[in-house]
């Protein structure tokens, strides 16, 4: 006999459902922030090393040099970054030629690097292979210097600048005469002795050239300037005159 309230039948299998692994959920933006940075970092970068220089500009006023030429000496800038090239070696290069003195050297937006400089006035050859500037300083002398136009000058380097100033001052002097120095001369001890224009050799010798500048002033007022081979001012309040034969002259 069963029990009252038993159940009856068959019981119910319940089916296992298949384990679902998910993966856990993870927010795009940690991903994306730090690709982000790191792509911009490597664009930076590439654009700091990368960046060209299109033009090169050299401003100053120029009596020998053009500022193509100077410009031609740098042409490795072309390839070099704007934002990371080195301005000191620029600076440098520049500053070595000769008669050039670099004022400043900068960048400008977008792609160019401009140079300012101050030439020095060449206005002898010295010693017929270097210049002299009219600061009195000896300089190589450029290849492109051929100095037609310009004084020759001899003597030691110790007598460089009283040579110039002493030029600066004769040739102020000359001017309104229309006679320039073709020649000046230092001698070991420090006598000057120049070649005019008009032919006249003319001794000054190591004193007194202000006072003798201008005794050969009144001469050149006053002598047959055809008739005079040279001027010999070494004297207290004088001059010896060496003229041409008279013979030379009849010719």
């Amino acid at each position: 006999m069963m029990k009252k309230g038993a159940l009856t039948g068959a019981t119910r299998v319940v089916e296992k459902q298949p384990r679902q692994w998910q993966l856990p959920k993870i927010n795009v933006s940690w991903v994306m922030v730090p690709l982000l940075i790191t792509l911009l970092g490597l664009g930076g970068r590439w654009v700091y090393q990368s960046w060209p220089i299109n033009s090169i500009e050299v401003e100053g006023q120029f009596s020998l040099w053009e500022p193509d030429l100077i410009a031609q000496q740098l042409t490795w800038l072309k390839r070099e970054s704007f934002f990371s090239v080195d301005l000191q070696q620029v600076y440098q290069q520049v500053d070595d030629l000769p008669l050039i003195d670099v004022k400043r050297v900068k960048k400008a937006w977008p792609g160019t690097i401009v140079i300012h400089v101050h030439e020095d006035i060449p206005m002898a050859i010295w010693n017929g292979e270097e210049i002299l500037t009219v600061s009195g300083d000896i300089l190589p002398r450029p290849a492109f210097v051929r100095g037609e136009k310009m004084a020759r000058m001899r003597g030691s380097s110790q007598y460089a600048h009283e040579a110039m100033r002493n030029y600066r001052r004769l040739h102020q002097m000359l001017k309104k005469s229309q006679v320039s120095v073709v020649e000046l001369e230092v001698s070991e001890v420090g006598s000057i002795s120049v070649l005019l224009s008009n032919s006249w050799k003319v001794e000054f010798g190591r004193h007194y050239f202000e006072e003798r500048m201008k005794r050969l002033d009144g001469l050149l007022n006053t002598l047959p300037e055809e008739q005079v081979v040279a001027v010999d001012l070494r004297y207290g309040k004088g001059a010896a005159i060496e003229w041409h034969p008279v013979k030379e002259m009849d010719s």
